[in-house]
C-alpha cells in the first residue's frame, strides 16, 4: 500500500471514530460501528469491499437510533387542525380522535394499525398528513404495492455484491427521526400480481406492535425499534387486504363528498391554492358557487374531488395564459361560460319527468361517482306471464326482480288486479343507461312499484325518488349509502324520498342541509309505498272493501234464503 493511500486511510478511520464517538449511538451498534472501523485497517483503501464496508458504517452513523421529534399526544390540537385542514367526514374523524385518546391514556401508540380505506380522491392522504402535522411528526410515504420481494422491505444482506436496507430504514433515514408517521399505501395491492407470502411476513415483523421493537434489518443486521413509528394503511378496497394484515388493522371508511362537500372544499382549499399557484389574484378571477356545482354535477362526478381540481386547474390555466397575453380584465366564471374553458360537459345529470307515468319510477342508487337516480321503466304486453329485465344488471337484482313479481302477484286483490293477468301478459322491466352497471337489492320497493303500476294501470307520481330493499311479503328493509342517494335526488330536482324506517338512524349523520330540504316518507311495509307514490290507490283499496262488503252481504242473504228454503 503506497504512501497516500495509508495516509488516506488513517484519516478517513479517524474521522469516522470521531463521528461514531459524536453520534448518540445505542451501546451494541456503537459497539458494532467501531468493529467495522477495524475491519476497514485491514483492508486497502482500493478495494470494493473498504467501500461496502465504509457505506455500512455510514448507514449506522446516520440512522436516528434516538432521535425523536413528536411530544405527547395533543388530542384538542389533533380536533384543530383536522377540523381547519380536512373538511367533511365527520363521523370518520370522530373515530380518529377516538383512537388518539385511547393511546393518550395509556400513554404509548402499541396497538392497532389505523387503516384509511375508501375510493380514490376522498382525502385518505391529505388526512394522513394532517394528522402528522397536530402531533408534530414527519411525514413520509410509502408504497408497499409495486414491492414484490421481501428484501426491498427488510433489506438486502451486505456482501460482495453490494446490498442495501429495505425501504423502512430508508425512510427512517430521511425522516432523520425514530418515530416519523408512514402512511403505506396500496396494502390491497401487494405483490402486484406475484406470491405474496413473504411480502406480508415482512410487513407484519414491522407492523406488528408486539414485535416491531426488535424489528432486524437484513442489511444492518442490527435491531431497530419501529415501535415509536406511527404507521397508517391505505387502500381503496378492504375485500382486497391480505386477512394476517386484517388482524392487524383498525379500519376507518372513507366515503364519498356529496354535492355540498365539494363546493365547500373547492372554496376553502383548491380555489384559494390554485389562484396563488398561477400567479393570479381573487380580485383578476372568480368562479361562482352555480358555475363549481355545475363543474360537479356535469364535469366531475366521480366520489373524491380529483377530477374537480383537475377541471379548476384547467380554468385557471387558461386564465394565467390569457393574464399573461396583456389581457387586463377580471374573470367572473359563470355556469354558462363553462363549455368556453372545459369544452362539452361529459355528463348530463338525469332530471324528474314532468307528469306521472304508469310503470316509471325513480329509484336512487349508490354509484362509483358517490350517488346516482335510477330510472325503471316498465311495460305489460299480452303474453304468457313471462318476466323480461333488460340494461346492465347484476345477479342480485335479478333476483329482486322475480322476488318482487312473486309479491305483487301475491297482492293482486288489494291493487285491483285480475289474477288472470299475471298469467295473460308479460312484464318487460328495462334499467334506462345501459353504460351503468346496476346491481344489490336496493331497488326492490322501485321494482315492486313499477310492476304494480303496469298491472293495474295506476300511474306514479313524478315528484319522488326511493331506495329499499323488500322481501316476498312485502316487508322494507334498510339500504346503505343514504347520503349520496339523497344528494342524486336533489340533483335531479326531487325533494320527497320515501325511504325504509330502519334508516331514520342514518340521519344524524347527514349534513343539515341536506336534513333540511328533504321531505322524508319512513316505510315499513310495500302498502305505505302504494299510499304515497301509487295515484289511485286508496280509490281502489276503498273499491275493493266495498266490493268485499257486497259480497259479504249476498252471501249473509243467500245463507238466510237457504234456510227458509229448508224450513
Amino acid at each position: 500500500m503506497s504512501s497516500n493511500l495509508r495516509d488516506f486511510q488513517k484519516t478517513e478511520i479517524k474521522r469516522l471514530k470521531e463521528k461514531i464517538q459524536k453520534a448518540d449511538l445505542p451501546v451494541k451498534v456503537k459497539r458494532k460501528a467501531f468493529l467495522e472501523v477495524e475491519r476497514l485497517k485491514l483492508i486497502s483503501p482500493a478495494s470494493g469491499e473498504y467501500n461496502l464496508i465504509w457505506s455500512y458504517i455510514d448507514w449506522i452513523i446516520n440512522l436516528p437510533w434516538k432521535n425523536s421529534s413528536a411530544g405527547r399526544i395533543d388530542v384538542e390540537k389533533l380536533e384543530e387542525v383536522l377540523d381547519k385542514e380536512y373538511f367533511g367526514q365527520k363521523k370518520m374523524k370522530e373515530r380518529i380522535y377516538e383512537y388518539f385518546s385511547i393511546r393518550k391514556l395509556r400513554k404509548e401508540m402499541k396497538g392497532s394499525i389505523l387503516c384509511f380505506v375508501g375510493p380514490p380522491g376522498t382525502g385518505k392522504s391529505s388526512l394522513a398528513k394532517a394528522i402528522a402535522q397536530a402531533l408534530k411528526r414527519k411525514y413520509l410515504s410509502l408504497n408497499v404495492a409495486g414491492f414484490t420481494e421481501n428484501r426491498q422491505l427488510k433489506g438486502e444482506r451486505n456482501g460482495f455484491s453490494g446490498g442495501q436496507p429495505g425501504a423502512v430504514i430508508k425512510s427512517l433515514r430521511e425522516a432523520g427521526c425514530n418515530d416519523p408517521l408512514i402512511l403505506l399505501e396500496g396494502v390491497d395491492r401487494i405483490g402486484n400480481g406475484v406470491p405474496k407470502g413473504e411480502i406480508i411476513s415482512a410487513l407484519l415483523e414491522i407492523l406488528d406492535p408486539e414485535n416491531n421493537q426488535y424489528f432486524i434489518d437484513s442489511y444492518l443486521g442490527l435491531s431497530f425499534d419501529l415501535s415509536r413509528v406511527l404507521f397508517i394503511a391505505k387502500a381503496h378496497n378492504a375485500e382486497e387486504i391480505p386477512d394476517a394484515l386484517m388482524d392487524l388493522f383498525e379500519m376507518v371508511e372513507f366515503t364519498g363528498f356529496i354535492e355540498e362537500e365539494k363546493l365547500e372544499i373547492a372554496k376553502r382549499y383548491i380555489i384559494p391554492s390554485q389562484i396563488k399557484i398561477h400567479g393570479l389574484s381573487q380580485k383578476e378571477v372568480q368562479i361562482t358557487d352555480g358555475a363549481i356545482k355545475k363543474i360537479i354535477r356535469e364535469y366531475a362526478i366521480e366520489e373524491g374531488i380529483r377530477v374537480l381540481q383537475r377541471e379548476i386547474i384547467t380554468i385557471y390555466r387558461k386564465v394565467a395564459r390569457m393574464r399573461a397575453s396583456g389581457e387586463k380584465v377580471f374573470w367572473k366564471i359563470l355556469p354558462q361560460s363553462l363549455p368556453k374553458y372545459l369544452g362539452t360537459p361529459v355528463y348530463i345529470p338525469d332530471i324528474a319527468e314532468k307528469k306521472p307515468e304508469v310503470g316509471l319510477v325513480c329509484g336512487l342508487a349508490w354509484t362509483p361517482s358517490g350517488g346516482d337516480v335510477m330510472f325503471i321503466e316498465g311495460l305489460k304486453m299480452k303474453g304468457s306471464g313471462q318476466v323480461f329485465s333488460t340494461g346492465q344488471l347484476g345477479g342480485i337484482i335479478k333476483e329482486t326482480i322475480q322476488t318482487a313479481h312473486s309479491y305483487i302477484r301475491s297482492q293482486a286483490s288489494l291493487l285491483g288486479i285480475n289474477s288472470k293477468d299475471f298469467t295473460d301478459y308479460d312484464i318487460h322491466i328495462h334499467f334506462p343507461r345501459e353504460a351503468v352497471p346496476k346491481d344489490g337489492p336496493s331497488a326492490g320497493i322501485a321494482i315492486s312499484l313499477v310492476i304494480a303500476s303496469v298491472m293495474s294501470g295506476m300511474p306514479i307520481r313524478n315528484d319522488m325518488a326511493m331506495s329499499g330493499e323488500v322481501s316476498l311479503r312485502g316487508n322494507v328493509f334498510s339500504v346503505s349509502g343514504i347520503k349520496e342517494k339523497l344528494s342524486a335526488a336533489r340533483r335531479a330536482g326531487i325533494k320527497k324520498v320515501i325511504l325504509p324506517k330502519d334508516n331514520q338512524k342514518s340521519l344524524p349523520d347527514l349534513p343539515q342541509k341536506l336534513r333540511e330540504e328533504v321531505e322524508f316518507i319512513w316505510v315499513e311495509k310495500m302498502e305505505e309505498v302504494f299510499e304515497n307514490a301509487l295515484i289511485g290507490f286508496r280509490k281502489q283499496e276503498k273499491l275493493l272493501k266495498a266490493i268485499q262488503k257486497e259480497v259479504k252481504k249476498l252471501k249473509k242473504k243467500n245463507n238466510r234464503k237457504k234456510r227458509l228454503e229448508g224450513k
